[in-house]
């Protein structure tokens, strides 16, 4: 099939119809894929573009040429091309190639593209070979890029748990060296004993404090490797979170600063870390109680038809506008928090083990008003409750 064949008859005049060749012609030869058609029925290659070039080979090499008279050594090197064209359809089909350059010097990446189409009853092939070096070596450095990523992970990781483990020493002696000076201040009078007792607290409340923060910054290091253990196991959500509610907030709080607990929808077992979803709803509720002063806070469940959402809202000093979309970085606190004790880390840790889940976080917040946290889980997932993944 050749080129003149594209153009439509009509009424054109012939310097119009050579005008359109010669446009169609430029087109063919100025794309970058090498483009050849064959003639099923002969068997010959038909028309190439001037790209073959790029291979070494002139037009001439191709043209007119059938692949069943090329020289054996010939076609063994296109054997991967020959292969793909004979089984060629009327569907578009593609697959990875390599062709020699004229002399076999080198070895070139392409994608080989054939389709069969039928012009005038008779049926023809259409070739595109697209190189793909660039691509490849895009890909190849970019696979460097990741494996030094995951080479600098691995090594801030292992700084991460080293330094924490470190900082648990020294911590540890000094708290115990405070509950060891309290008990030497048994002898001691009301009013000596006093404005030690406020010191030592302060060191204890400190300790803590940092021990928190160590235990954070693990939890961290251990997410951001992909290294943190998930367990999935398939459980009563609700009596998962109303043993949750009852054991570590509604015995210790008062009427008015209880947990509400709701449960709405069509109960159904979900499949769940019992270990991440308590540390992430922990968190949450942990959260509620540092910031707000007063009222009751709800944590609703809701069973919907692919996922359940667990809402948590309180009635306290909400987030600014500017501040949500940043809730979930590492370190970051909200502007309005900075006089509240905090690491900036436990929303972050939240969302990675909610990831785990295949599920979603969203946060809902209005200043001096209140807060909702929403954790969605899918009822219907690929969560393997079999596998231990590491």
């Amino acid at each position: 099939m050749s080129i003149e064949e594209f153009i439509p008859p009509s009424s054109f005049s012939e310097i119009e119809l050579q005008l359109h060749y010669e446009k169609l012609n430029t087109i063919f030869n100025s794309l970058r894929e090498i483009i050849f058609t064959i003639d099923i029925e002969k068997g010959i290659i038909e028309n190439v573009n001037n790209s073959i070039e790029t291979l070494g080979y002139k037009k001439k090499e191709w043209e007119g040429q059938s692949f069943k008279k090329w020289p054996l050594t010939k076609r063994k090197l296109f054997l991967q091309l020959l292969k793909h064209a004979s089984k060629s359809t009327a569907e578009a089909t593609s697959q990875p190639v390599l062709l020699p350059t004229k002399g076999d010097i080198l070895f070139v990446p392409f994608e080989f593209s054939t389709v069969i189409y039928t012009f005038k009853n008779k049926k023809y092939l259409l070739c595109v070979l697209r190189d793909t070096s660039e691509r490849e070596r895009l890909m190849h450095d970019l696979e460097k890029a990741l494996q030094k990523e995951r080479e600098l992970n691995e090594l801030r990781s292992s700084f991460i748990s080293t330094a924490s483990h470190q900082f648990r020493t020294p911590l540890t002696v000094i708290q115990s060296g405070v509950e060891i000076m309290n008990m030497y201040l048994e002898d001691f009078s009301d009013e000596k004993r006093k404005p030690f007792e406020k010191h030592f607290k302060r060191i204890e409340i400190e300790v803590a404090r940092l021990q928190d923060l160590m235990n954070d910054v693990l939890l961290l290091g251990r997410s951001d490797a992909k290294r943190t253990p998930f367990h999935p196991q398939t459980l009563d959500l609700v009596d998962f979170c109303g043993n949750l509610i009852e054991n570590k907030y509604n015995a210790r709080y008062p009427d008015e600063r209880k947990i509400i607990f709701i449960v709405e929808g069509k109960k159904q077992l979900v499949a769940f870390d019992p270990k991440l979803l308590h540390h992430s709803l922990e968190n949450i509720l942990s959260n509620c109680y540092k910031y707000s002063e007063s009222g009751n806070i709800h944590l609703k469940i809701k069973f919907e038809y692919e996922s359940v959402n667990i809402s948590i809202t309180d009635q306290g000093i909400g987030i600014p506008e500017n501040d949500l979309s940043n809730l979930f970085q590492p370190f970051y606190r909200a502007s309005n928090s900075t006089d509240i004790q905090g690491t900036g880390l436990g929303l972050s840790i939240v969302k990675d083990f909610i990831d785990e889940h295949q599920g979603q976080i969203f946060v809902m917040s209005e200043l001096n008003k209140g807060t909702t946290v929403t954790i969605s889980l899918p009822l219907k997932n690929n969560i393997d409750t079999n596998a231990n993944q590491n």
